[in-house]
């Protein structure tokens, strides 16, 4: 149940602070009862001195006084409530944040790429302020408080009329079903939404971002995305209309219903008490009256808005609740050093819930200490192997070894640790330069020495350099006193961050796309020199550079058709030799235009 588990989200940020709390709430709920019976008896105190009772003025003192106390009491009650309340609210939110950050940490790719699954992300990011979690809590407590306060004060108002209160008590009780019923409409709509909710924020971030601006300016799509966005807000706006519609008109004629029943006990109440003459009595019944009223209504109406905040507060724990990891590793340490290579051996790879192939029967060999670049159009599977290599998806069918051990009996977070891999769509941190390059090993980050030393490996020192805080300097225009870089920049500051990590596998998954051909030769030159002794994997898209590496392995459809040097495949005149002759008349062709 969505309840308890809410309680134990609570319990687990502070069982002090909870029950404190819930114990406040408890006493805050006896208060009213204890005021009815005070006020009762000082208006009853009251007409009796006035009638020429001796001892009725001195009892009048007394219960006034008790009732002087309770109103202390309740003040004093309510400012630590308040209190407390405030401090669990405050850490909630940030754990909450918390914990769906560590969960979605702990996610495997397969999931980020699951629509699905992308779904349920972002029903939970929706949840994820902690402000329903917390409504959740607060609305169980009050529930839990007004059953109280409505038990206690019912105690007395039946006492004196067992059938006023009875139709007091169930007189909200046509609104509530009302409540409920619209509240499981409204969640089916919203959960129904989230792709759309998806593409809202899409066309949003696309308008609002530096990254995009560019081309939405040029290209002149402001007006395009805000046409999206505008019709599927203004969509969403006519669904909820139409709801909000039916719900305030058959709300609003059940709400006569409990006007009608409520303003009926208390002409009874009044008759009924006046003519006995007993004037305290009416006092506290009146009171009576109102407080059951409310407490009937809010217990009501707080297990009406339990049952909807449950059902999306379902959204986060359903988030919770995704598998972790899936992806096992073994317990053996990954090589600080490749002593034969890595081997792929006939893997074969469909992504999950498809039937399409996009690795068939792939084999091949990376010698240790040497670098092997793979060669092939958009689609042919490359990038697909480096998430194998790097263990960010399992093959479909086949092995891929290292040093003769399967991969997977490595341990996965040290497997990881020990690759230093920069992919084409690599991240720009808006974080300063030190960060951006000391991801590459975040327990160097503070190593100036060290951080240097990769900014020089990738040619990055003298933009560095040319920063007005150097290595402190923020990257990114998202940030106060952020300084953005060119495409060409942001890359060798990526490239930077492979080589901090000094790591015993180098992978370059097309990183180098917006570098020229002679910063991109230079690069790869400087990757030969210090990743010597390293296993590199090199994907790049200019045969003037994938000349330099060991070995080419040449890709098509997910499968391996050639392998060799340079040399020998463009003697072989095959689809290497094609497309290395294709680029080239490119070169020819660009140079004779000037």
């Amino acid at each position: 149940m969505i309840w308890l588990r809410v309680i134990g989200l609570f319990w687990r940020l502070s069982p002090l602070r909870v029950s404190a709390f819930t114990a406040v709430s408890v006493l805050v709920a006896l208060v009213p009862a204890v005021q009815i019976g005070l006020v009762a008896a000082t208006v009853q105190g009251v007409a009796d001195a006035v009638a020429g009772d001796p001892g009725a003025g001195r009892a009048a003192l007394l219960a006034g006084g008790g009732l002087m106390a309770a109103g202390f009491a309740n003040h004093l009650l309510g400012t630590c409530q308040q209190y407390l309340d405030t401090l669990l609210r405050l850490e909630l939110t940030a754990r909450v944040g918390e914990w769906v950050m560590r969960k979605g940490t702990l996610l495997d790719l397969q999931q980020y790429e699951d629509a699905e699954i992308y779904d349920k992300m972002q029903r939970a990011f929706q949840e994820s302020n902690g402000g329903r979690v917390y409504q959740v809590f607060t609305q169980l407590l009050e529930s839990v408080r007004e059953l109280l306060t409505l038990a206690t004060v019912s105690a007395v108002l039946f006492s004196w009329n067992p059938w006023i209160a009875l139709v007091i008590l169930l007189s909200p009780v046509p609104s509530v079903i009302s409540y409920m019923f619209f509240s499981h409409q409204a969640y089916e709509i919203e959960y129904d939404r989230a792709a759309d909710r998806r593409r809202l924020y899409y066309y949003q971030h696309l308008a609002t971002t530096d990254h995009s601006y560019k081309e939405i300016r040029l290209f002149q799509l402001g007006p395009h995305l805000l046409n999206l966005y505008t019709r599927l807000v203004r969509t969403f706006f006519d669904v909820d209309r139409r709801l909000a519609r039916r719900q305030s008109l058959l709300g609003g004629a059940l709400g006569f219903l409990s006007v009608a029943a409520s303003s009926g006990a208390v002409l009874w109440a009044v008759h009924s008490t006046t003519s006995l003459g007993q004037v305290g009595q009416l006092a506290g019944y009146l009171q009576a009256v109102g407080s059951v009223q409310v407490s009937a209504h809010g217990l009501l109406l707080g297990i009406a808005a339990l049952y909807k905040d449950s059902l999306f507060l379902g959204n986060l724990f359903d988030f919770f609740a995704l598998p972790e990891r899936q992806l096992k590793g073994g317990t053996r340490p990954f090589p600080a050093k490749i002593t034969k290579g890595i081997e792929f051996r006939d893997v074969r790879f469909v992504y999950p819930g498809t039937d399409r192939v996009v690795l068939d029967g792939v084999s091949f060999t990376i010698p240790a200490g040497r670098c092997v670049a793979l060669v092939g159009q958009n689609g042919a599977g490359k990038t697909t192997l480096v998430k194998l290599l790097t263990r960010l998806y399992e093959p479909t069918s086949g092995q891929i070894l290292v040093d003769d051990v399967p991969i997977e009996e490595y341990d996965l977070d040290d497997l990881q640790r020990q690759m230093g891999v920069i992919f084409q769509d690599f991240i720009r941190y808006e974080l300063p330069v030190r960060d951006n390059i000391g991801f590459g090993r975040i327990e160097a980050r503070d190593d100036t020495a060290r951080v240097a030393e990769a900014a020089e490996a990738a040619g990055a020192a003298g933009i560095v350099a040319s920063l007005p805080r150097t290595y402190d300097t923020m990257l990114g225009r998202h940030f106060e006193d952020g300084h953005q870089l060119s495409g060409g920049q942001w890359q060798k500051i990526a490239l930077s961050r492979a080589f901090m990590r000094r790591a015993p596998v180098v992978v370059l998954d097309e990183p180098t796309a917006a570098i020229d051909a002679e910063a991109e030769a230079e690069i790869f030159t400087r990757l030969r020199d210090i990743a010597r002794g390293a296993t590199s994997l090199v994907i790049a898209h200019r045969f003037s550079t994938v000349r330099m590496a060991d070995q080419i392995v040449v890709m098509e459809n997910g499968k391996v058709i050639e392998t060799g040097v340079h040399e020998e495949l463009v003697r072989a005149d095959g689809v290497y030799a094609r497309l290395f002759h294709l680029q080239a008349s490119g070169y020819l062709t660009e140079a004779a235009s000037r």
